[in-house]
This record gives C-alpha cells, structure tokens and sequence, in this order.
C-alpha cells in the first residue's frame, strides 16, 4: 500500500491548505503515511474546463504539475483547480473534497461543505461543517494562560482586514474605538480590563492608528508585527474575544475554547457570511458585540468531530 497521502490544495490558498492539513495529518497517523502537500497552480486553458469535464480525461492529457510518480493511498483535496485534477483520480483513489465542490458530489469517497453553502447532507458521505476546519487544539492555545493577571479582565480581540465582501473605512475602526472606550468605563469601579488587538495581514495600517489614538487612555496594546505572533496567547489568556466578522476562518479559531465570542458587526451582506453568523448564534458558539450574551458559550471543534465520521466512512 502507498505511504503518501496527497493534499491538492490551490497555490497561494494559506487558509485552505491548513483545513486541509487539519484533517490530513491525523489521518496520516492512523494510516502509517506521511503527507505530501502539491500546491496547484494550473495553465491558463485548464482552469475553464469543469470536473465534469476532467474526470473522464486519461492521464497523459492532464496538466504536468509536479504530482509524484507514485499514487497515493488518500487524496484531500481544496480549491478550484485542485479539483479539476482531484476528480480523474478519485475514480480509483479514495478522495476527501473540502467546501463545496460545485460538481457531483458522488464523484468523491467524503465531501465536507461548509454548513452555510447549503450544500444538501441526505448522502452519508457528505458530512457538512459548522465553520472552517483548523488544526489547532487545547494545547496551541495553552501559551497564554501564565500571561493571566489577577482580577484584571481581558478581551482579545482578533482584527480582519479588506477583503472583496468589506472595504475597512476611518469610521469603522472610529465606532470600534469608541466601543472599546465605552467597555472600559463601563468596568471602572468593578475590575481592572485590558485589550490585546491581533491584527491579520489585510488590517490597514490606518485602522490601527485610529485605535491607537483614540484608545490612550485605555489599557491597549496592539502587536506592531514585530517577533512572534502572540496570536494564541492572545487567545490563551482572553476572558472574552471580538472577532471582525469579515473573517470565517478567525471566528471558528476563536470559537474552539468555548469562551463568550463576540462577532464584530460589518455591513456584510453575503448570504454565506449571513448564513454563518446565524449558525453562530443559534448553537451558542458566538453572538454579535451588540447583542446580550448567552448564559454560556459552547466550544467549535469541528476537525475534532468530522475526523472520526471520516474514519468510518473510509473503514479506515
């Protein structure tokens, strides 16, 4: 039996390629592999063809993209182009499709949609996701618990940036100061409350210095992306996290511990994003920021949970 297990995944894809690594590499494990990662860049004339199309080419017409020689025992799969080389070998190769293929979904051995694709889930095999899988678990975020100061609140909050659904104004970084300024007055006389701010790489730079001005008389600190992202140990020692809510991928990461996650609200008006949120809200594992907070919060750990559904299904 093949040793390898192929992650196709679409070249530049950062986000895609760690759901597919979150359920790669414990499958690997299981099946005494290892995981070979082929990021899919394909020519220009391909990416116009459909999976439908690709499936019943011979091999000899499929792009060369550095595939090795030898067949893989498990194929997981991710993006647009990574599919139309994914659908030929999942005739004879057991094939794991994440998000929504857009294809027949009985051309792969599992597919994993997420939830607010509103692909169907009636088929066995298709196992349906309640926010972006990740590979993180209790111990990844464990580094910031000894950063925990006594009777001091704190609220980590995870900054997203421009993106084609939200374009970040002065103003929308302007009402999150604002908000930030009226928590803290809201704790004086009660406890101590300070904010660590995470932001990604599409932040603005002038969103931060809007914080920063705005936010002096405040306890806040805003990594300067300078030395070792202390995005988990932000997360790690949080009381409470905001999230923008132009980021799926951040929402899920910070829904993992099970603690209150407020949703920054954005003029977003994408029927997935909408469609996401509800999911949030309706299981408890987020709400947004000008909301009341449920009596509890309960943890997404969705890697967790579909592992051994996938197990099962591929008698692995």
């Amino acid at each position: 039996m093949s040793k390898q297990l192929w992650i196709l995944c679409d070249q530049g894809k950062t986000g895609t390629l760690r759901q597919c690594e979150s359920i790669a590499y414990p499958l690997a494990d299981k099946m005494d592999s290892y995981v070979q990662s082929i990021a899919i860049k394909l020519p220009f004339w391909f990416r116009y063809l459909t999976p439908r199309l690709t499936r019943h080419m011979p091999k000899w017409l499929l792009p060369k993209t550095g595939l090795p020689d030898e067949k893989p025992a498990l194929i997981i799969a991710a993006g647009r182009q990574a599919l139309l080389l994914a659908a030929p070998f999942a005739k004879h190769i057991p094939t794991i499709v994440l998000l929504n293929p857009k294809c027949p979904l009985s051309y792969f051995s599992v597919v994993l949609p997420p939830q607010h694709d509103n692909v169907s889930s009636s088929r066995p095999h298709v196992i349906q996701t309640r926010g972006a899988l990740h590979p993180h678990n209790t111990e990844s975020f464990r580094c910031g618990e000894n950063q925990k100061i006594e009777n001091m609140y704190t609220v980590s909050i995870l900054l997203g940036g421009d993106s084609r659904h939200h374009t970040y104004t002065k103003d929308d970084f302007s009402k999150i100061a604002a908000y930030l300024n009226e928590k803290a007055i809201s704790y004086q006389g009660t406890s101590n409350i300070r904010f660590l701010v995470s932001p990604s790489r599409r932040t603005p730079a002038f969103g931060l210095a809007i914080l920063a001005h705005h936010c002096q008389n405040i306890d806040l600190t805003i990594w300067n992306g300078e030395g070792e992202n202390p995005y988990f140990n932000y997360l790690g020692v949080a009381d409470e996290i905001m999230v923008t809510g132009d980021s799926i991928s951040m929402l899920s990461e910070a829904c993992y511990l099970g603690k209150p996650v407020l949703i920054w609200r954005l003029p977003i008006q994408n029927k997935r994003f909408l469609h996401f949120y509800e999911t949030l809200k309706l299981y408890k594992h987020a709400v947004f920021h000008d909301e009341p907070k449920p009596n509890y919060f309960m943890p997404l750990r969705e890697s967790e949970r579909v592992l051994p559904e996938i197990i099962s299904i591929l008698k692995i």
